[in-house]
Formats: C-alpha cells, sequence, structure tokens
C-alpha cells in the first residue's frame, strides 16, 4: 500500500525573523532552494507522492510558488488553519485527505537526507508497524524531545527535559508514519497545558495503550532550520552531498578565473563573481554579484542580492536585491548570524 503524507507548514517562524516578515519559513531557501521543496521533492522521489500541506501563515506563497506539485514529481493539495491551535489540530484538518490511508507526517522546516524518506518507506514496506517515529542523535535533546529506545522501538518520550537529565542521545526528528486510527486518538488527547493540542501527545496516549512505534534514525544532517544561522550551516552540509568536490556552479554564472572558491560552494545562474575569496559555505542565489577582492564565508546571498564594496564577511544572510557596502560591526562574534538588508517592522504591523 503505497503511503501519502501531510505537511504541517502554517507557522510563523518567529525565530527566523527577519527573513520571515517577507516569506513564510518553508520558503527560506537552503543550499539554493525552499526548506519545503528539498521535504516535498524528497519525498516524492521515495514514492510518497500524494502530499497535503496545511499552510496558514503568507500560506499563499506556498502554494503559488509549489503549485500542484507536478514540478516537483508530486500531487499537491492544501488546507488552511486559519487559527494555530497545535499540532494535532493542524493535522485534523486534513482528515478528509488522509481517508483510510497510512501517512507519513513531518514538520514543513525540517530538512533531513533525501534517502531518509526511501529508507522510512523501505522499512515501512517491510516490516510493516504500527507507527515510526525518526530519530536523530544530539548531544543532549533538551531543546526538543528525548527519545527512549529498547530493541528498536520507542519505549518513552520526554518532552523538553532539562539539560542535562536525559540518558539518551535520540531527538524526536519530526518525521513519523502513522495509521489513520491516529486521528481518532487525537480527537482523545487532552489538550496541552497551553490550550493546544499537540501531536507528541497522541503518541504518548498510544505507547501508554500497547502500539508498537518503530524507531529509525537519521542518518547524516538534520536541521529543523530554527533560524538564520541554521539555514547557513545545513545549506553547507547539503552541498557538500551536491558533489564529489563540494563545489556546484551554474553553467550561466560567471566567474573570474582569478576567484578562489573554498568547497562547499553553491553557484547560482547569472550570479557574477569577481576577483574574491568565496567559501567556504558560501551559497550565491540566481542573479547575485560579488565584487573584487571581498571575502566571505558562511553566507547565504538571496537572489539578486549584491556585494558592492571589497567587505569581509563571516556568517551572514544577504536579502534579495539588498546592497552590502560595509560589513556589520561584530558580525563574525555574533551568536546569531545577521540578516542584511532585510525588511523590518514591529509586531503591530
Amino acid at each position: 500500500m503505497s503511503l501519502k503524507a501531510v505537511l504541517l507548514a502554517a507557522g510563523k517562524g518567529m525565530r527566523m525573523r527577519p527573513l520571515t516578515w517577507r516569506r513564510p519559513k518553508p520558503l527560506v531557501p537552503v543550499a539554493g532552494r525552499p526548506i519545503i521543496e528539498h521535504i516535498v521533492g524528497g519525498l516524492a522521489d521515495a514514492g510518497v507522492r500524494d502530499i497535503c500541506l496545511v499552510i496558514g501563515y503568507l500560506g499563499e506563497q506556498i502554494r503559488d510558488r509549489l503549485g500542484d506539485g507536478r514540478r516537483l514529481g508530486a500531487r499537491l493539495s492544501y488546507r488552511w488553519q486559519e487559527t494555530y491551535g497545535g499540532t494535532g489540530a493542524a493535522l485534523l484538518l486534513a482528515e478528509d485527505f488522509i481517508g483510510d490511508d497510512q501517512f507519513v507526517l513531518g514538520w514543513g522546516d525540517i530538512i533531513v537526507p533525501p534517502d531518509s524518506y526511501r529508507r522510512m518507506t523501505r522499512i515501512h514496506r517491510e516490516e510493516h508497524p504500527e507507527a515510526m517515529l525518526a530519530v536523530n542523535v544530539v548531544d543532549d535533546p533538551w531543546e526538543g524531545a528525548a527519545v527512549y529506545v529498547e530493541d528498536g522501538y520507542v519505549d518513552r518520550i520526554v518532552e523538553k527535559p532539562k539539560p542535562g537529565t536525559s540518558t539518551t542521545n535520540y531527538n524526536n526528528a519530526g518525521l513519523f508514519v502513522f495509521r489513520p486510527n491516529l486521528l481518532e486518538i487525537l480527537r482523545q488527547t487532552p489538550l496541552s497545558p497551553r490550550g493546544e493540542l499537540e501531536v507528541p501527545a497522541a503518541i504518548d496516549t498510544m505507547l501508554q495503550h500497547g502500539v508498537r512505534v518503530r524507531a529509525f534514525e537519521i542518518e547524516g544532517y538534520w536541521s529543523d532550520v530554527a533560524r538564520p544561522s541554521s539555514a547557513v550551516e545545513v545549506s553547507g552540509k547539503i552541498v557538500q552531498r551536491m558533489s564529489r568536490s563540494g563545489i556546484v556552479i551554474h553553467p550561466e554564472a560567471r566567474i573570474s578565473p582569478r576567484a578562489e572558491l573554498l568547497a562547499p560552494v553553491l553557484i547560482g545562474p547569472d550570479v557574477q563573481i569577481g576577483n574574491a575569496r568565496v567559501g567556504p559555505n558560501v551559497v550565491a542565489m540566481a542573479g547575485s554579484e560579488i565584487c573584487d577582492n571581498a571575502e566571505l564565508a558562511n553566507v547565504i546571498l538571496l537572489p539578486g542580492a549584491s556585494i558592492a564594496e571589497p567587505v569581509t564577511l563571516d556568517g551572514a544572510v544577504v536579502e534579495e536585491h539588498a546592497r552590502v557596502t560595509e560589513a556589520p560591526p561584530g558580525a563574525c562574534e555574533d551568536e546569531e548570524f545577521p540578516v542584511l538588508g532585510a525588511h523590518e517592522r514591529s509586531d503591530a504591523e
């Protein structure tokens, strides 16, 4: 039986601001493509082609970008989440899409290697587990959910454990396979202290009722792309896998023979690079420019961005069509990367 998929992509991406003032988080570019395209394309390549996106904040941009999904090999439909009531409430909006079918559930901002989806569907096809939950290895799962695994199956999950208290390195990776009875379990699940209906609480209910939840480990990178620095970091990991050299150059890019490129680097179409030092970990998207004598590392240039003066920049995202003439003070020292040329606004707007 083929799997469907539901992707929850309605959130506001608060930690990703200011990039999410003008776009929903799933459209933040990573390695030259929006996050959501990596996810939809990976699922489609694994044979999961009927996909429903639950959208909300600036969701019309997602629908306009992806359309019916044919470009990515998928068949897309959409459900709107008008008011946020938790991940469980979002999932219930796709009940008619799920019907009586088993389905993949994922968040619209979590990046994993594409072969993760193929491994997941293979395990599902061969073992027919009642449910599946992906885990990734972290130093301490205090920011997410600690997952305790015994003999390949989930024993228990501890949401947001206090730092240093977990005796497992497994984190809930935000990728699942469920049977449609999860929806009925959700309806019987109490609301969280915040008054929201959450999928992890329903998984707890399943475990308490003896449902065996198969764990499978994500191999390679994993990111919830929480902040601009996360987008830069995971971009480098993806680009490094795209070619043996770690350097990917579009044939329509124009690069000075004296430019120095340090992997991982991705250069998009119509990019112009002068006698500059570019990399490691730089993505220059379509139509961006880097002038002579500039030095860039750990930078994403969104389409049409320009490094117009010979600045040294280490750790930044440059907004679409922004023109950079000087490096921001302390850009290399701040914990979070600056977004240069971003449109700022107050929460009241």
